[in-house]
C-alpha cells in the first residue's frame, strides 16, 4: 500500500490495523490499496503496511495536538540536508493543497485563496502525484514571503484544524439538538471563512462547547493563529 497523506477523520473511523480500534484522536494516515480503496491508520500502522517515506507526504494535522509521535534523529550533514528537503516537500504539498483544494470555503479580503502559480503546481501534482525539487523550492519561496501573514502555511494549517474542530463540534451539538451551541459555532465558522482567523474572545467562547466532543478530541490542543496583528 501507499500512504498518500495525513489528515483529519471522523473520530469513529476504524483503524485498518486496530481490530475495531477507533482513531479517536481524529487524525490518520490515509493508505491507498492497489484496488483504489483507502484505509486509515496511525503512524505505526502506516509504517508497517507501506514503504512510503512519511516525511514526504502532505500533513494537514500539524495544528491539532492530540497525540504524541516520535521524532527522527538526524545524524550527518548529508542526512540533515536530505531531511530538510523531505520536510520542505511535505510542507510544499500541504501548502498548495490547502490553498487550491482544502480551504475552498475561505476568503482573504473577499477573494479565493487560490493563486495562479500554485494552481499550476497543484494540477501537475494531481497528474503525477509528485513535485520536482525546483517546484518545491519555488512553492516554499512563495510561502516564505508570506511568513507572519494570514496566508502563511502555519496560519492556514490552523484555519484547517479549527474548521475540522468546528465541524465535529457541530455534529455533536446537533445530536443533542443544542440550538444555542449550533448557532454560536456556525457563527464562528462563518467568521473563520471570512477572516482566516478567530479572535481571542471567540476562541474562549468556543471552549464552552468543546465539552460536547468525545474525550480525546475535547482534550486536544489547537495551535494559535499565526499572523501579524
Amino acid at each position: 500500500m501507499k500512504v498518500i497523506k495525513k489528515d483529519f477523520v471522523n473520530e469513529n473511523t476504524i483503524s485498518f490495523c486496530g481490530k475495531g480500534r477507533k482513531l479517536s484522536s481524529g487524525t490518520a494516515y490515509f493508505l491507498l490499496k492497489p484496488n483504489g480503496e483507502i484505509v486509515y491508520g496511525g503512524k505505526q500502522c502506516a509504517q508497517e503496511n507501506s514503504n512510503t517515506d512519511l516525511s514526504q507526504i502532505p500533513d494537514f494535522t500539524k495544528s491539532l495536538f492530540s497525540r504524541r509521535e516520535g521524532s527522527t534523529r538526524i545524524g550527518s550533514k548529508t542526512n540533515l540536508e536530505t531531511t530538510r528537503n523531505d520536510l520542505n516537500k511535505s510542507k510544499a504539498l500541504t501548502y498548495i493543497l490547502l490553498r487550491e483544494e482544502k480551504l475552498s470555503e475561505f476568503k482573504y479580503y473577499s477573494k479565493s485563496l487560490s493563486f495562479d502559480v500554485l494552481q499550476k503546481y497543484y494540477e501537475t501534482y494531481k497528474e503525477t502525484c509528485d513535485l520536482t525539487q525546483d517546484a518545491v523550492n519555488h512553492i516554499m519561496n512563495i510561502e516564505k514571503k508570506l511568513s507572519g501573514k494570514k496566508l502563511s502555511l502555519k496560519n492556514l494549517s490552523t484555519c484547517y484544524a479549527y474548521e475540522y474542530v468546528l465541524e465535529r463540534t457541530l455534529v455533536h451539538l446537533e445530536k443533542k439538538s443544542n440550538e444555542d451551541g449550533i448557532k454560536y459555532v456556525k457563527s464562528l465558522r462563518k467568521y473563520l471563512y471570512e477572516k482566516c482567523n478567530l479572535t481571542i474572545s471567540q476562541i474562549e467562547g468556543l471552549s464552552k462547547w468543546l465539552k460536547y466532543l468525545p474525550k480525546d478530541l475535547a482534550e486536544a490542543k489547537l495551535e494559535k493563529f499565526h499572523y501579524d496583528k
